[in-house]
């Protein structure tokens, strides 16, 4: 009786020291540190005025023109802009969905005491003081206050799963939207320069914070084009191409544009109306991002083009704006709206007499951005175009190995 008394005390004391070893452990594997995110709200800024302006005008928001102050907005409470963008992407695709539209709130916020309060949201007396609000609430409640400072971690607070929310799909949908915009930042205007806000131009008569110089483009040979200047109104749309067929194919490829099999009918078109088919390059990119975004999508129009529709146009309107059977019609007639409505009876030769009639926005700061977006592409476009012009040259002049 006794060994077996001793046997089991001997049982008991390996299953206690067993179970706490087990405790020890799981205790360790909880403490482990996470793997750390690369989407951290709290930073300076990754985008520009320009890019947020850019990507505003481009889904029509009508918050567009406001990228400085959701810019500053950000400096002001040492959150990226970015991630404000994204959210408000996500939330009513920039203001144009949903109760945002009545709202005017960056991010669909819930009823909070400084604010009106329509069907328990938030409600806002601008645009501005929708992104004041976004990111005081980001910075004080989920930052400073909660500690949670990832994408990973405040999502699933402020969406959660209760409220009917996919939470995964958000987090993936901010994370992309971030690498994009970033990805477009520099491939646009190059680094952001500078964090210090800037007041409002219009307010003041001070120019908005300047666009970034185009970076060097360098060829897979070694060439390399330097950046230029932008002389002023030094722009204008009629001139022989000065891209290559194969090289408006490449561009249409690289964006999975629904233009892609039309880079002959884009090059061929310019030719004809006596207009250098990389200006209509910029435009599509600016207003559709080569039909892969907006309206754009449904009309096969490559720039938003008003009605009324034109007996030569092979058109229809919607939602006042031209709209085509295929791409190739939208093609055709964007050229020739061009020059015959713009070239022809208007007398606007340039891209910075054009772009001020043709922008669906006359907001000053997003026309000029228009202006310099456009300036930007053809300027780096040309350049492209050139060296792999003289790369395929110096390959075909090579001795075959």
């Amino acid at each position: 009786m006794q060994r077996i008394s001793k046997i089991l005390t001997v049982s008991l004391l390996l299953l206690l020291f067993s179970f706490a070893s087990f405790a020890s452990e799981s205790a360790t594997l909880r403490a482990a540190p996470q793997p750390a995110s690369a989407y951290v709200l709290a930073g300076p800024p990754s985008v520009s005025p320009a890019l947020i302006d850019l990507v505003l005008t481009s889904y029509h928001s009508p918050a567009a023109g406001k990228g400085q102050a959701l810019y500053d907005d950000g400096i002001e409470y040492g959150i990226d802009p970015v991630y404000a963008l994204a959210f408000f992407f996500h939330e009513s695709t920039f203001g144009t969905a949903g109760i945002a539209r009545t709202t005017l709130s960056l991010g669909n916020l819930r009823c909070i005491p400084d604010a009106a309060c329509i069907d328990g949201f938030a409600a806002f007396p601008s645009w501005e003081a929708g992104f004041v609000a976004w990111y005081r609430l980001i910075r004080t409640v989920y930052i400073d206050s909660w500690g949670l400072t990832t994408v990973e971690e405040i999502i699933p607070r402020y969406a959660p799963a209760s409220d009917h929310n996919d939470v995964a799909g958000y987090i993936q949908a901010v994370k992309t939207a971030v690498d994009t915009w970033r990805s477009e930042q520099l491939r646009l205007f190059g680094p952001v320069s500078g964090t210090t806000p800037t007041t409002n131009a219009s307010s003041t008569g001070q120019q908005p914070t300047p666009m970034p110089t185009p970076t060097a483009i360098v060829s897979p040979s070694g060439n390399r084009a330097t950046a230029v200047p932008y002389p002023a109104d030094g722009y204008p749309l009629q001139g022989r191409p000065t891209v290559t067929v194969d090289f408006i194919a490449s561009l249409l490829t690289q964006y999975q544009s629904p233009l892609v099999g039309d880079a002959q009918l884009i090059y061929e078109s310019g030719e004809q109306m006596g207009i250098d088919p990389v200006y209509a390059l910029a435009f599509f990119l600016h207003d559709s991002t080569f039909g892969t975004v907006g309206l754009a999508r449904v009309t096969h129009s490559p720039g938003l083009l008003h009605a009324p529709v034109t007996a030569s146009c092979h058109c229809r309107s919607l939602s006042g704006y031209r709209s085509y059977q295929s791409w190739e019609d939208g093609i055709r007639d964007w050229f020739h709206y061009v020059r015959d409505y713009y070239l022809d009876q208007q007398g606007l030769g340039t891209v910075g007499e054009l772009v001020p009639a043709y922008a669906q926005s006359r907001d000053p700061l997003v026309v000029k951005t228009f202006i310099q977006m456009v300036e930007r592409q053809v300027t780096l476009w040309r350049q492209q175009s050139k060296l792999a012009e003289q790369d395929q040259q110096a390959q075909a002049a090579s001795p075959q190995q």
